[in-house]
């Protein structure tokens, strides 16, 4: 009896310590600027519309988020690259995306809500001057944007929200220890 509950108090303090951890997110250091990203519930919500919006992709052969590009930022002209990055989603992919899927609609509304808190973190980094914008971060930003109005509406959106992986990705190796 006694270690029947003793066990069941070090599972239940076990489950809370991650919780507790789940929570917190991760520090990620983008240059000078270090935030709290919560990449692990940002690819939860991803996956619920990851399928639909691959099949969807009727451009397979461009890139606007391409792993080459967002590795060469260096870890000062990061900050700023994502703070520009995440609008650009904002104010354009996420506002233009329709979808006859109530779910799908969901999603992308909790993932802009996510983005804008995790601007609000990066425009103190800016007010701090710990987040520089160089200008080769904006031409890549400038390069993804010219790609993304290459594409009709639509299809822009579905490329771009399709591509958010690599960008969780390039977010997940800038991981503080």
């Amino acid at each position: 009896m006694k270690d029947s509950l003793f066990l069941r108090s070090l599972l239940v303090c076990t489950l809370l310590g991650c919780l507790c951890g789940t929570t917190q997110g991760r520090r990620l250091q983008l240059g000078n600027c270090i935030v709290n990203i919560h990449t692990h519930e940002l690819r939860h919500h991803f996956q619920h519309i990851r399928q639909g919006m691959i099949s969807g992709d009727n451009f397979k052969g461009i890139r606007l988020l391409k792993k080459e590009v967002l590795n060469s930022l260096q870890g000062e002209e990061s900050c700023c690259f994502l703070k520009q990055l995440l609008h650009f989603y904002m104010d354009k992919v996420f506002i233009s995306y329709t979808s006859s899927h109530s779910l799908h609609r969901r999603t992308t509304s909790v993932l802009a809500n996510s983005f804008l808190s995790i601007t609000k973190d990066l425009r103190v980094c800016h007010a701090d001057a710990n987040c520089e914008c160089s200008e080769d971060a904006m031409l890549k930003l400038a390069d993804i944007q010219t790609m993304y109005s290459k594409l009709d509406q639509t299809a822009g959106t579905v490329k771009a929200i399709g591509e958010l992986d690599s960008l969780f990705e390039w977010l997940e190796s800038f991981q503080h220890h």
